[in-house]
Order: structure tokens, then sequence, then C-alpha cells
């Protein structure tokens, strides 16, 4: 047996028919079994599958070949930027992402040192975590400002890699921006929750009350389960209805905010005068709800 015997093609049916026979012309060399006309399985010999798997290729054996095959075509997927360095960092590997975010390709930063590719002080914090995971083999988490790319922020993971030392970039720009908008909004509800006056209540596409505070319920008098699903128009005075359904029509088209005074139904079937400041809430460019900021006259 020699491993260029040529290979045999056999349809599915063939071989579920006759398998001895077809066992047995594998024992000579690979038979490769169709469907519908095409390749979809390899019926090979036990010895010719070992003499394959201890086949030594460019780089090492088969399954060597097969798992640096498999870990490019993951560096090539992955989502963060990936770099890895020898033992004095010496850049030896990069994927497309980091290459991005690097603005330098593979052939540039492959050989180069990290101190002579990022010179900065904030990079240079940078390497000194990666000399320090090559000290003590362990990984390390931090997030670091982009100096290539003013104003982005990375999560950066280094860790052992064979050869040296590895990392990744995970971009987090967005999620601090996220985490920002967020203590503006608690600090913006503390500011209005100490303002007695102000009421805050959302309406969803149909302008009906979603969410109310306790101020607003305060106000009217009515409790949420009351005014669950009640249009706001409806606790509004009679004669206000028309322009104040005119006034979410124009913001639920995208408009800008708008403030129209009116007053409140309250359940004591008096008015009470506000002033309602009506903007979108937008999704993805386009208004889903409206927000209500509600000011009672002193």
């Amino acid at each position: 047996m020699t491993n260029d015997s040529p290979a045999t093609h056999a349809t599915a049916g063939e071989v579920s028919r006759n398998f001895g026979q077809w066992q047995d012309v594998a024992l000579t060399g690979p038979v490769i079994i169709t469907h519908h006309g095409r390749p979809r399985v390899v019926l090979l010999s036990a010895d010719r599958y070992a003499s394959w798997n201890n086949l030594p290729t460019a780089s090492g054996s088969l399954e060597d070949h097969v798992a640096e095959t498999s870990r490019e075509a993951l560096l090539e997927q992955m989502a963060e930027g990936f770099i890895a360095l020898d033992p004095t960092l010496r850049v030896t590997k990069v994927n497309p992402v980091f290459e991005a975010l690097a603005g330098r390709s593979a052939g540039q930063l492959v050989g180069a040192s990290w101190s002579d590719l990022f010179p900065r002080p904030t990079q240079a914090v940078i390497a000194e975590q990666m000399r320090r995971v090559l000290r003590t083999g362990e990984a390390v988490e931090f997030e670091a400002d982009s100096t290539v790319q003013p104003g982005r922020c990375y999560g950066v993971r280094v860790f052992p890699y064979p050869g040296g030392v590895a990392a990744l970039f995970a971009n987090r720009t967005e999620e601090h921006s996220l985490r920002g908008r967020l203590r503006h909004a608690r600090a913006m509800q503390t500011a209005t929750a100490a303002q007695p006056r102000l009421a805050v209540a959302r309406l969803n596409i149909r302008g009906v009350l979603a969410e109310m505070d306790e101020d607003f319920l305060r106000l009217t008098g009515f409790s949420g389960a009351e005014l669950l699903d009640c249009r706001l128009t409806d606790i509004v005075r009679p004669s206000d209805r028309r322009a104040l359904s005119q006034a979410l029509e124009k913001v639920l088209q995208g408009g800008p905010a708008v403030r129209v005074e009116t007053a409140l139904l309250v359940r004591a079937g008096e008015e009470r005068p506000v002033e309602l400041s009506l903007a979108p809430i937008l999704h993805d460019g386009a208004a889903d709800g409206v927000m209500v900021l509600i000011l009672a006259e002193a």
C-alpha cells in the first residue's frame, strides 16, 4: 500500500448495500462517498489513517497544521484586536482587527518592537503589564484610553501565549458612553425628585401613559393602576385636548421638543394648571415614545 494510491468514488447507496466490498477497496486506497453527486465523507483504512496522521508537513505534524489553521480562522473572525509578542516584546502575530486599531498593516507590525511602534506613556504602561505576565505567567485585565484613536477606550486582557505573551483589545467606548449616560440619568432623576412641582411620565407610541413617577401620581391624585393605559389627552381639560394631540403627533413624527400649557383633571374634579414639556424618545432614529415633564404652578 502506498500513500499516493488513487481515490475511488462510490455513492452512499452502493456503500450501504455492499459495505464489506467497499471496506476491501478502502484497504488499497481512500473511498470518497458521494450523496447526490457531491463528495460527503471518505472511507479510509486504519493503516492509511495512521500514516496520514503522522505525515510531516512544512510546519510539523498534520495535527499541528490543523491546529494552526483553526487558530488562524479564529483570529480572523474575532471581534477583539489580537497581538502576540515574543519575550523581548517583538510582535509575532496580529489579526485584522488589531491592524485597524493600530492603523498599520501586519507587514508593518510583525517583527517590530512594541516600544518602537507605540512609544507614548500610556502604551508603555501596557508594555509593563506584558512584562509582568511574562514574569508571573498570570493574566491581567485593565482599561486604557487609545492614543492612536483619540476618544476611544479599550479593555485589555494580557495573557501567556506560546512563544511569549499576547493581548486582546476590546472596544469599550460605547460601554463607557452608556455608563456616563446612566449616571447623568440618575442625577437627573435625583434632581427631579428634589423639585416637588416637577413630575415625569412616559408615553408609548400611541400617546398612552406607560410610566409615571410618584410626583405625577401625587399631582393627579390617581394611582398608577388607574392611570396605566390611559391617554394623556384624557386627563387634561377638554378645551386643550386637540392642541395637545397635535403637539404629540408632531413629536412622534420626529419633531423637536414642545411646550404646552394646559390643566390636568385631578381626582377631586378640579383643574390643576400645568406646563407640559414633550420630547421624543428615539430608537434607531425614529420616535417610539414621548418623555413628558410636568411643571405645576405654585
